[in-house]
């Protein structure tokens, strides 16, 4: 005797009331099992990559467009660029940082790295008024490495795997105070913010870690 989930249309061995997937209530069948046990889940990549591309070709003909149009309304302000990067940036968005299997951690940096790139790009579209090293930079730093202490905290059990993130971080973080030391910067308040969690989150990190924090540093530089 086993049952079955007319939902799921999977058979179960176990004496459970209602399926484990779907919490559907199982019934009884008493007839041969002659069907796989479980379904068989269709996936088709040539259709996936069809509607990729196909996406795709939308995006370009779509900056394209707005390009077009931007020229022909010109008014001093080339705004289609910023479109356009910002396509870009959901394009990065889309087919990296929603990987199933990539490392959460390694997400936050690409989208970082994205987001402080398109930030630049739109100040110097618009004629660079410094709004984004100043403060869209700075404050998405702060961010990532929010984001990453949580990572820490979520996963417990290896949150020395999050260091080398933290240390890219603070390599951000150091870059922006040679910015200021340049005269690039010149409203440093979210720059000395964004230097100074950084510094406190490795430095805690490496202290509370102890010997693990240090034998993963050890490990990822060779040491």
């Amino acid at each position: 005797m086993m049952k079955k989930c007319k939902q799921c249309k999977v058979y179960i061995a176990d004496n459970e009331l209602v399926c484990p997937l779907c919490q559907t209530v199982l019934e009884t069948v008493s007839e041969p099992v002659r069907e796989a046990m479980y379904p068989v889940i269709e996936f088709n990549p040539h259709k996936y990559n069809l509607i990729t591309r196909l996406i795709l070709f939308c995006s370009v003909v779509l900056g394209l467009v707005l390009i077009g149009v931007n020229a022909a309304t010109y008014d001093g302000i080339w705004w289609s660029l910023i479109s356009t990067g910002l396509m870009v940036y959901l394009w990065i968005t889309m087919l990296f940082s929603i990987e199933r299997y990539a490392n959460p951690a390694l997400k936050i940096l690409v989208q970082t790295l994205a987001a402080q790139a398109l930030c630049l790009w739109a100040d110097w579209v618009l004629g660079y008024r410094g709004w984004a090293v100043n403060y869209a930079v700075p404050a998405i730093v702060l961010v990532a490495n929010g984001a990453t202490l949580v990572l820490q905290f979520i996963n417990f059990m290896n949150w020395q795997s999050y260091i080398l993130f933290q240390l890219e971080y603070l390599g951000f973080s150091i870059i922006l105070g040679i910015l200021y030391g340049v005269g690039i910067i010149t409203r440093p308040f979210l720059a000395f913010t964004a230097i100074f969690v950084s510094i406190l989150i490795f430095a805690g990190t490496m202290i509370f870690g102890d010997k693990k924090a240090k034998s993963e540093v050890k490990r990822r530089f060779h040491i």
